[in-house]
Parts: C-alpha cells; structure tokens; sequence
C-alpha cells in the first residue's frame, strides 16, 4: 500500500473521501471499507476522467462485491472476508454521477456514488452479462425461463439435471430487474451467474454449467439502484432452485 500524506476528510455519515498523496500508475487512492451494515463512503469526490485506485478493506466477516451499476463501467469484484483488494476506476470524461454497487449477495447493499460534476450517466438498454464462462454459442442441456415481476421470481421448471443450463429470464414487471444465480452457504451466498438490468418488457440470457445442489434465482437490485426505492431481494424477490 502506498505511503499517504496529509489528511483525508470524511463528513457524516456519507462520508466524502477525497484521497491524499501522490498518484501512482494505478490512480488517486480512495480507501472504502466494508462492514456488517455496509459500506463507506457513499459519496466520492472526482474529476472528469481521473484514475482512482479503489483500496476495498472487507472488515465485515463474509465476503462482498463491488461492481458498476447504471451504465458505470466497473467490473464486478469479489473481496474475501478479512482482504484488502486493489480496484482500478476510470471516472468517465464526461463527468457526471456515477454508482458502484458495494454488496453482500443476498445482503446487505450499499450504493457508492462517484461525482465529477457535469453530465450524468444512463444505464445501457438491455445491459446484460453472462457469467462463469459459458457465453456465446453454447448449447444448453436444460432450458429454465424465468419470469421477473414486482416482487417475484419464477421458474420454469423449478428443478434440472445437473450440466449445462440456459436461463431465459423475461422482465413481466414495471421496473428494471435482474437474475442472479446464488449458491448458499455458511454466511450467506456465493454468485454462481448474473444477468443485469433487464428493463420492463425486456429480456436476458445466461448459460452455466451447474453441479447438483441448492441454489437460490434472485434479483439483488438494491434502494438507489436503476431508479428503484426499495431492496428487491428485501421484497421477497427470490425463489429456491434444485439442480438434481
């Protein structure tokens, strides 16, 4: 970790870590930290196009993610419990509010927003990823659709053979929502696949390869996120899925 000069302010609750010292080929530091009840800061000041070097410290006894959410261009990342883990941000040139989504799978949820003032930021239509390595043309052995309303999830069928599996997910509802493949476990859930931000009337697809076991379909969209007020896992939007 670099050497720090200075001082860096943090004000309230949502605190606004500016970041000290000099900038190294991987950006500005700003150190966020996660815990049990979340994460912080919720505000990152910025300029327009600027590197940062997001210093994640999991402090929280379960592992967490931090990801772009509305069209920020951040990979998702996992940090184990007790881990500190380097993340390279590019602020868009534009300016403007971005969000990173900082999360417990099945969990807590914090949106970070990074401001650099000028324009703003809108989320890709129909912006989906495929997870776990089976994007493209692979050929599915079982084909699961999956409907997503305000606040369901259901799944068509709800249980397969083990293999590789297509999940064909349709957004019924009004809102953006998302499908999530979550594995359980001890402290919470492990991240199997993801579909994101599927608008209302609109669809996404994801092939994995699943070994049996018990899994969870979820949409993990949370209070601030995709224009939403409210935690739609919170809401009941999750169902259980066997794999045989």
């Amino acid at each position: 970790m670099r050497t720090v000069l200075g001082l860096c302010l943090a004000a309230g609750a949502a605190a606004v870590f500016l970041g000290c010292g000099a900038s190294g080929s991987g950006g500005r530091q700003v150190d966020i930290t996660q815990a049990k009840d979340g994460c912080t800061p919720t505000s990152i000041q910025a300029t327009a196009g600027e590197k940062l070097d997001l210093m994640v410290k999991n402090e929280s006894g379960e592992d967490y993610e931090i990801e772009g959410i509305d069209g920020a261009k951040l990979e998702e990342a996992i940090i184990p419990e007790g881990r500190t883990r380097s993340v390279g941000y590019d602020v868009p040139g534009s300016g403007g509010t971005t969000k990173l989504k900082c999360y417990i799978p099945g969990g807590v949820s914090t949106i970070i927003e990074v401001q650099a003032g000028g324009g703003s930021t809108t989320p890709e239509p129909g912006a989906k990823e495929i997870s776990n390595g089976f994007a493209g043309g692979a050929v599915a052995g079982s084909t699961v659709e999956v409907s997503l309303g305000e606040y369901t999830v259901n799944a068509d069928p709800p249980s397969v053979s083990a293999g590789e599996v297509e999940f064909l997910a349709t957004n019924v509802g009004k809102e953006v929502h998302e499908l999530y493949v979550l594995k359980p476990k001890d402290n919470g859930y492990d991240v199997v696949g993801e579909v994101e931000h599927i608008e209302a009337g609109g669809s996404g697809s994801m092939t994995l390869k699943m070994a049996p076991g018990e899994y969870t379909l979820a949409c993990l969209i949370a209070a601030g996120e995709s224009g939403s007020t409210v935690d739609h896992f919170k809401e009941g939007m999750h169902t259980p899925f066997e794999v045989r």
